[in-house]
């Protein structure tokens, strides 16, 4: 995993590209500006899937209450730049996030 604050990662761990583009077929397609590598790729469709939600789940999607005032006056603090942040708690949110990066 790299370790975005030192800079130390595992070489093998690079993505892999399936395919590779020799020089001559790199200089004959020229690139559009503003376009990624990514954009300029061979675009395949995929496998088509299905989502399908259980009853179970619809039931309690149906049922899901919440305080709709209270999600409002939240998001008119954040806007704001009122909503109390604890600095301590966040800071403890941190450690399992290093020991990802440092394991």
């Amino acid at each position: 995993m790299a370790d975005p604050i030192s800079g130390n990662f595992d070489k093998n761990q690079l993505p892999k590209y399936s395919k590779t583009v020799s020089s001559a077929e790199n200089l004959s397609e020229a690139p559009i500006a503003g376009q990624s590598d990514l954009d300029r790729t061979e675009k395949k469709p995929g496998p088509q899937s299905t989502v399908s939600i259980s009853a179970e789940a619809r039931k309690n999607a149906e049922e899901a209450v919440f305080n709709r005032e209270k999600v409002e006056q939240i998001k008119e603090a954040i806007r704001n730049n009122s909503y109390p942040l604890d600095n301590k708690k966040m800071a403890e949110s941190f450690v399992p996030l290093e020991k990802l990066i440092n394991n």
